[in-house]
């Protein structure tokens, strides 16, 4: 028994050892001031309770292991060394989770994995893209909000034009930057989304329809804040709503707050519906 507890001590660390620089890489983007992945370090601790929750039925005493499960794990280190070889981490954080899903298939079965199939795929959420998607991503959405919002602005009677991403109004000019084209909130709010589609108690396809709403909802919060912040700074100037003020980040928590409110009567609108 102590020498099976050293041999899975041993594979715990050389698993850590190994996945190190990719831990780290994960970490810089946690903690990077223009990061869409702050909400990285809830995602481990809410699939642990999400699994924690059905521990009941997935810890019974019959076991079925799966080979396949060993084959992906094999699958999934040459993944690994390969996105090591040529330094693209995000190759290298696919493998990890794919060998947190392979090794639960491997130890319990099929049918056991399939009980936590939502958390261990909701550990997708904590592993951050390449930043050259998040680019193409980013830019039609800095377009939307910027458009949208000098037009929202306009309708109140605000002087107001747009250069690009630079809105110019009398105080100032303003810049729609990449953390203000609401791609935060809506990787934010695509999983906030599922886990709300997953805990209730729709039928499927209300659950993908719920879980699908959260990109309109996270855009729709978003393009409030702009013509809000346009104008405040048209009243107090452009410096009271720069980035780190007060106001600007509190806009921020406004959006999530506004979302997440539209997200919950979207659910209890949707459940009451199926009641009657």
């Amino acid at each position: 028994m102590k020498s099976l507890l050293y041999w899975m001590l041993a594979c715990i660390l050389l698993f850590g050892i190994s996945y190190l620089d990719t831990f780290n890489w994960m970490l810089g983007r946690y903690l990077s001031p223009d990061s869409y992945y702050s909400h990285g370090f809830l995602v481990p601790f809410v699939s642990g309770y999400l699994v924690w929750l059905r521990w009941n039925e997935f810890n019974q005493p019959e076991i079925r292991t799966s080979w396949f499960g060993f084959i992906l794990v094999v699958f999934a280190a040459i993944i690994h060394l390969f996105g090591t070889v040529i330094y693209v981490f995000f190759v290298s954080g696919f493998s990890f989770w794919l060998i947190l899903v392979s090794s639960c298939l491997f130890l319990y079965g099929w049918e056991r994995t399939k009980l936590i199939w939502f958390p261990l795929v909701f550990l997708l959420f904590m592993l951050p893209a390449p930043l050259a998607i998040i680019d193409i991503i980013a830019f039609p959405l800095k377009v939307f909000v910027a458009h949208y919002g000098v037009k929202i602005v306009e309708l109140v009677g605000v002087p107001v034009y747009r250069e690009g991403f630079n809105i110019v109004i009398p105080q100032g000019v303003l810049l729609v930057g990449n953390p203000c084209s609401g791609l935060r909130s809506l990787v934010a709010f695509l999983a906030i989304g599922s886990l709300c589609a997953y805990l209730s108690n729709l039928p499927t396809h209300r659950k993908w329809i719920l879980f699908l709403l959260a990109v309109p909802i996270a855009l729709f919060s978003n393009l409030i804040r702009v013509p809000a912040l346009i104008l405040w700074s048209y009243k107090y100037g452009v410096e009271a709503a720069a980035p780190d003020t007060l106001v600007h980040t509190g806009s921020g928590f406004f959006v999530f707050l506004l979302g997440g409110i539209l997200l919950y009567s979207a659910m209890y609108c949707m459940e009451g519906t199926r009641e009657e």
